[in-house]
Formats: structure tokens, C-alpha cells, sequence
């Protein structure tokens, strides 16, 4: 049977449906963290080439209006970062209730977890002590 009995047939839109399917089914699967970049300071990556670094992961929160409501937004996106993330290359140093922080000391694996982790993870940058002047 050549394409052309297929069309004649109306079968068509069954085998391009088909067709399609397939496609989608061979298709590799694009995870939803990707769709977001992380943005890494240069200084934690070289830290963690080398051993630990105490890192503040600056977290991605809804616009969600009241304080109590952020507050309860910022506890979930810690969670999901903390849940995802292998317990023996993370450790949590401090969680904050009112800013979308978590400050964390990582190693080279558990900066390439949190890498992966775009749709809850904004930055990371290394925490360090500031002096006031």
C-alpha cells in the first residue's frame, strides 16, 4: 500500500498521529530546572575544587504579597532545595524565615545538584563575613 492509498483511504491523520507519537516517546525528556539558568560566582566553583565552601543559595519565590505568605514560601523552597539535595555533600549552616536565603557549606557534587535545580534555585554565591567600616 503506497501513501497515496493511505490518503485515499483517510488514514492519514491516523499515521501521522502515529508518526508523532513516536517522536515524542523518542524525545529525551526536558526537566523542568533546566528551563532556568543558575547563576554561580566564579569563587565558589574554585572553592569547591578544592574542598567544601560555605555557599548562600539565593532562592526563587512567587510574588505571593503578605509577609506570612513569603514566609511560608521561602520555608517550601528550602525544603525542595534540601530534599533534592544528597545529605552527605550539604549541610545547612542557617535557614532564613524572611528572605529567600539558605546558607549552606557544599562540595563539588552538591554544587552540581544544586546547579541542576533552576526552577527553585536563583543564584549561589560564597557567604562571606563583611566588615562594616
Amino acid at each position: 500500500m503506497s501513501i497515496v492509498d493511505v490518503i485515499r483511504d483517510g488514514r492519514a491523520a491516523l499515521l501521522l498521529s502515529l508518526m508523532g507519537g513516536i517522536m515524542l516517546a523518542l524525545a529525551p525528556p526536558t526537566p523542568r530546572a533546566a528551563q532556568r539558568e543558575v547563576s554561580i560566582e566564579p569563587d565558589v566553583r574554585a572553592q569547591v575544587s578544592s574542598g567544601r565552601a560555605r555557599v548562600l543559595v539565593e532562592l526563587r519565590i512567587d510574588d505571593v504579597g503578605s509577609p506570612e505568605r513569603r514566609g511560608d514560601a521561602i520555608t517550601r523552597a528550602q525544603d525542595t532545595v534540601l530534599t533534592r539535595l544528597p545529605q552527605a555533600h550539604a549541610a545547612v549552616t542557617r535557614r532564613y524565615a524572611s528572605i529567600p536565603l539558605l546558607a549552606l557549606e557544599i562540595d563539588a557534587v552538591g554544587l552540581r545538584t544544586l546547579e541542576m535545580m533552576g526552577d527553585v534555585v536563583a543564584s549561589i554565591r560564597l557567604d562571606r563575613t563583611v566588615r562594616t567600616q
